[in-house]
């Protein structure tokens, strides 16, 4: 690995999604199509509008300011590293239809405000990972609406313009047009200048090696730039031509398919599932790639870990999609039936009484597992007040400020502290699964002078004995849940152990 990028090693992050996080009450100038739904209306707008559309275009009024007001509490948690959606001027709450790359949507502040919040994330030894996106832009935005920006949109053999998946409001880049890469370059050059560490790359497994090639030349200028890119499966299916992380056009990639294995085992204990993809991974990605790896229980892009955990219809088929695919009973022969899946979300948005504890038992384990694989473990907002919510809209509520959930919050704060008093270790110790079964998993993590850590948890509500190495005997338990011993873990326990 570059040593360039070892101030990444060993690191813990945060997603914020910057409209649902924090609001800091300000006189806002009202843009026309955008409505403003209460902080504490935590209750989708989940049904279509007068003319049928699902649009999601309220808006909560998060902003910058209010995530640089929760910095400390942030950092209390364990985290240094925050991960950001995209905050550029579109269309929409999420920003991910951007319409003018250099400028920040007026509601989430200024350029000002955002150099505000890196400054002070600086000082509390954080850093910021900005999300942009370059594989599209909205129909509503500077450079579709402009003439002289048409040969920066892909084109169908008919001439008419590509519009990623068929959404009609998703108008796709030429990536691999060279004014298109100047751009872009710049747009990732004034994020870095104004104070963000590094850039994670929406659909990143989309976007070509030239052009990954080409916006990585501001890596000259701020050479400890990581450039994170999303994948949702394992980057090396991909051929070598393609694959981006076996020759370092990407510095790491979101490794869904550790979640999804993560997830299994902990609801299910599927056993097969966990070690292929643990085992691919950490076999055929590159070590450098390995440590950086950018590692989650959930993201805005899925249910919550909660809901993942213990609520219904979750996919259980290892062989069919991933655990949080569950919109099949649904699909119809030429179309799907929205209504339908969103009043399920909405009915069952809320997980209660013992269901609701064992989530959080459950996601404890998760936790416990996320934080120990090599790579950069991330927790979505809201997870350590254990949160709950379905897909897209019911998994962004506004952060509920009011939620004490001391216990979680205790427990996302001590694995933290866990991975600061070990990242000798953890940040680029070599992983291994010494023993799995449906209830118990042990992994190791090793580095060369003969450390070694030691993470078992069970997944049941029954005791269960464990065997550690054969060198127990020098091993340190330096974290316990539920009583746990180096013999035996009670029902949901957790052993952490240190040689």
């Amino acid at each position: 690995m570059s040593t360039k990028l070892n101030c990444w090693l060993g690191r813990t992050a945060y997603q914020i999604m910057p409209d649902r996080f924090c609001k800091l009450d300000e006189n806002l100038r009202a843009i026309p199509g955008r409505t403003i739904k209460a902080w504490n209306d935590r209750m989708p707008n989940w049904q279509p509008g007068t003319d049928g559309e699902y649009t999601n275009d309220y808006y909560y009024c998060g902003n910058l300011k209010g995530i640089t007001s929760k910095l400390e509490y942030i950092k209390s948690l364990g985290f240094d590293l925050i991960y950001i959606t995209p905050i550029e001027e579109s269309h929409s709450y999420h920003h991910y239809n951007p319409a003018n790359h250099l400028e920040i949507d007026q509601w989430l502040g200024d350029w000002h405000d955002f150099t505000t919040m890196c400054e002070k994330a600086h000082n509390l030894k954080i850093l910021i990972i900005v999300d942009i996106v370059c594989n599209h832009t909205g129909i509503h935005s500077i450079y579709y609406e402009n003439p002289e920006y048409s040969h920066w949109y892909k084109r169908e053999q008919n001439g008419e313009i590509s519009f990623w998946w068929g959404f009609k409001d998703l108008p796709e880049c030429n990536t691999i047009d060279k004014s298109y890469q100047d751009e872009m370059t710049k747009v990732i050059a004034k994020y870095l200048k104004m104070g963000a560490d590094g850039i994670r790359l929406d659909l990143g497994e989309n976007l070509p090696k030239e052009f990954l090639n080409a916006i990585s030349r501001v890596k000259k200028e701020f050479p400890d730039t990581i450039f994170i890119g999303e994948m949702w499966g394992i980057a090396t299916d991909k051929n070598y031509e393609d694959a981006k992380i076996l020759d370092g056009q990407l510095d790491s990639v979101m490794n869904y398919p550790l979640t999804d294995a993560i997830l299994r085992w902990t609801r299910w204990g599927k056993v097969g599932h966990f070690k292929y993809n643990f085992e691919r991974v950490y076999n055929e990605y590159p070590v450098n790639v390995q440590n950086l790896l950018f590692n989650n229980i959930a993201t805005h892009d899925t249910p919550t870990t909660m809901t993942m955990l213990v609520g219904e219809k979750m996919n259980d088929d290892v062989f069919k999609d991933r655990i949080w695919d569950i919109e099949e009973p649904w699909r119809q022969e030429d179309s799907f039936d929205t209504y339908g899946f969103r009043e399920f979300e909405a009915e069952h948005d809320e997980i209660v009484g013992d269901e609701y504890i064992r989530a959080k038992e459950l996601t404890k384990i998760a936790i416990a597992i996320l934080y120990t694989i090599p790579g950069i473990p991330c927790i979505y907002q809201g997870t350590e007040i254990a949160d709950t919510g379905y897909k897209d809209p019911f998994n962004r509520k506004p952060y509920d400020w009011n939620k004490e959930e001391a216990d979680m919050k205790q427990f996302v704060a001590s694995m933290g502290q866990y991975r600061k008093e070990n990242s000798d270790i953890l940040a680029e110790g070599k992983a291994k699964i010494e023993m799995i079964s449906s209830d118990i998993l042990i992994l190791s993590r090793s580095i060369n002078n003969g450390n070694q850590i030691y993470l078992a948890v069970n997944r049941t509500e029954h005791y269960q004995n464990i065997c550690l190495p054969n060198n127990s005997e020098q091993l340190k338990v330096i974290f316990a849940k539920a009583n746990c011993s180096k013999t035996g873990l009670n029902g949901y326990g957790i052993l952490i152990a240190r040689q």
